[in-house]
């Protein structure tokens, strides 16, 4: 990397280096190191193993020497040892010989942790190569004993459950920021754990250390960054602050919560405490909609002849391309334009009904309180009669239709609260994490481990959901398996007061690939249910007929027809909720709004008898991906513009 000189480092990395907040006085010699790999934190610092009373071994790493913090010589790199996400780690660990062993050691698990003791005796003894450092990081210090053992495959899922409930006390994180023209995604995190000397730092609130990720853009990998933020002596411990992060500088009163992977709070006795929205929570750092006047209301068409060619401005055309019935052209201007097709977000509506009172537009202002996720969550706290909904017995909260859910940036303390109770009651403690601004089920996690949903508050903006641990099954029809499934239903809104609302006759069930069951909860084939983004091998292409065929014929106790109207209920109930309160708290009526979403819609067992559901409404989609619709159903399109823009009634779609 010789090729590159200081200054284009600095001109290419410095926005990286002033966020992480890495003093200037360090840039050039963190340079070189990285020009030239240099890993020299073992000429600075050793790993110390003390045995306390129990026996067991504790770690921490002293300084060698006097380190000056404003020496610039005074930054090390740390190397990572292992980069995951949390849908790929357990297969890494199975795949990659001595891995496993390599952390049990670092994090201090051993073989004793495990009941079966009895199948300890295929353990043999060391295979020299198999457990090792990274190479690029040899020279940072180590423990000396890197024995790799040979584990059998009885131990091998004991092992990786041990391993994956500690790795949340070593794991660090950073983003990778995903394509600019996919809509609404942000970035996406990545985890990663350092190398032994990294793991073995140890925790204070007043550290003499920071250690932050670093990505080096001239080749592409990442590395953390040690430096001093004071002066350290010798034999000195070296330590750094463990939350560290921007949670804590937004909520300094939540250090003990953030702290507890590492340093255990019960909050079980403490009142829960959610938190009802105010007006500001809906416009911070959102783009707001402005809504036309009083005296610009009223103007708009009446829907445009059935006959009539229609006149349509389009920023994609997926689903205009499949009109057949109705007549087209595409207009280039909106003044011109009967219908516009938007699939980025519009907000101007004033100047809209300026520009062309006429026009019809697929959306409406504020609709991202139906569509972004913490949005509707809070819609649905504000209710007047959610708080009295809690039940101090049972733990549930809020409408039968509505998982209960925590905005974790918001309510993370009232989420430990809630999770510790349900766990002094042995109730089902797993959960969804997703964030809110993230589709297709990117970084979705689900987990029962509480240290990793605070883990994952450092990831950026988190809802949690309780998860529906006995959700209605279906057979799979191309390999048996009993899987979970959601249902997607296109739901057309015509008007929202009076309340128009249709939803298509027919809907798409969306399987999962592998038998349910909780043992392996980061297996995205069995708790997820959308893979036609990554694997369209794994589509279950069936038909809602079908659907209703198998899913009777499997449970001959349930009425679809009963199911139906359940569906019907929710969907309605959704739309009373975004629209019981004034923006910028609910969706706003617009005489040139209409929308087309897509309602995702899950069943599951009311009770342990397994003689009736619930209905769970899960999200709604802007713009839903209506590919697999007009294939299937040739006339889909025609239906949804007909039934939207031209006022036309079908036996395709009917009214909610």
């Amino acid at each position: 990397m010789s090729e590159f000189s200081l200054e284009q480092f600095i001109e290419v990395h410095e926005p990286q280096l002033r966020t992480s907040a890495v003093p200037e006085v360090f840039w050039p010699s963190l340079f070189n190191k990285l020009k030239y790999e240099e890993f020299d934190a073992g000429k600075y610092f050793q790993i110390i193993v003390e045995e306390n009373e129990s026996g067991e071994n504790s770690f921490s790493v002293i300084a060698l020497k006097d380190i000056e913090a404003e020496s610039a010589d005074s930054i090390f790199l740390i190397d990572h040892c292992f980069t995951f996400r949390l849908n790929n780690a357990r297969g890494i660990l199975k795949q990659v010989p001595g891995f496993k062993e390599r952390l049990m050691e670092s994090m201090g698990i051993t073989l004793d942790e495990f009941e079966d003791v009895d199948s300890c005796s295929d353990y043999i003894g060391s295979e020299s190569g198999d457990a090792h450092p990274t190479a690029r990081g040899d020279e940072n210090p180590g423990t000396g004993d890197e024995k790799g053992t040979k584990i059998n495959e009885q131990l091998e899922q004991k092992i990786i459950d041990a391993i994956m409930e500690k790795i949340w006390k070593f794991a660090q994180t950073y983003t990778v920021r995903r394509s600019k023209n996919v809509l609404d995604e942000g970035d996406m995190p990545i985890w990663y754990l350092p190398d032994e000397f990294g793991m073995r730092i140890g925790h204070s609130n007043t550290p003499n250390i920071r250690i932050v990720p670093f990505f080096y853009g001239f080749n592409g990998q990442a590395f953390s960054i040690m430096f001093p933020i004071k002066d350290i002596k010798d034999q000195e411990e070296v330590t750094r602050n463990y939350v560290d992060n921007a949670v804590l500088k937004a909520h300094p009163d939540w250090y003990n919560v953030l702290l507890h992977p590492w340093e255990p709070v019960d909050l079980s006795e403490s009142e829960i405490k959610k938190s009802v929205k105010d007006e500001k929570f809906f416009t911070s750092g959102r783009h707001p909609d402005y809504l036309p006047s009083e005296s610009q209301k009223g103007n708009a068409s009446d829907p445009i002849g059935i006959m009539d060619t229609v006149r349509i401005l389009a920023s994609d055309t997926q689903l205009i391309e499949h009109l057949k019935d109705v007549q087209y052209e595409m207009a280039e201007d909106v003044k011109e334009a009967d219908v516009i097709w938007m699939r980025e977000h519009f907000h101007d509506f004033k100047v809209l009904s300026e520009q062309n009172p006429k026009v019809l537009i697929n959306q409406f202002p504020f609709e991202s309180n139906l569509t972004v996720k913490d949005l509707f969550a809070a819609l649905i706290e504000a209710d007047p009669s959610y708080e009295k909904s809690y039940n101090e017995e049972t733990l549930e909260w809020g409408p039968e239709w509505f998982q209960t859910t925590f905005n974790l940036n918001e309510e993370l303390p009232a989420f430990v609260s809630y999770f510790q109770k349900r766990a002094r009651k042995n109730l089902d403690n797993t959960w969804i994490i997703k964030p809110w601004n993230l589709a297709r089920g990117l970084d979705t996690v689900v987990t029962n481990n509480l240290d990793c949903v605070i883990r994952m508050v450092e990831t950026g903006p988190k809802l949690v959901s309780k998860y529906i641990e006995d959700p209605v099954l279906m057979k799979r029809p191309d390999n048996g398996n009993l899987v979970k499934f959601d249902l997607r239903f296109i739901v057309l809104v015509r008007s929202l007061d009076p309340l128009e609302v249709f939803v298509y006759n027919d809907f798409w069930p969306r399987l999962a690939v592998n038998e349910y069951d909780l043992s392996d909860l980061a297996d995205n084939f069995t708790h997820l249910s959308v893979h036609n983004y990554t694997d369209k091998s794994k589509v279950s292409n069936i038909t809602s007929d079908e659907f209703i065929e198998s899913l009777v014929e499997l449970n001959p106790q349930l009425d679809w027809n009963q199911v139906k109207e359940q569906i019907n209920y929710v969907i309605k109930e959704v739309f009373k909720t975004v629209t019981r309160d004034r923006p910028p708290k609910g969706v706003a009526p617009n005489l040139q709004s209409r929308a087309m979403y897509g309602f995702d819609i899950m069943l599951k067992w009311k009770n342990r008898e397994h003689n009736a559901v619930d209905v769970v409404f899960l999200e709604a989609n802007f713009m839903p991906d209506c590919e697999r619709a007009s294939q299937f159903y040739p006339d889909f399109a025609d239906t949804v513009f007909q039934t939207l823009f031209l006022g036309g009634g079908s036996n395709r779609v009917h009214s909610i």
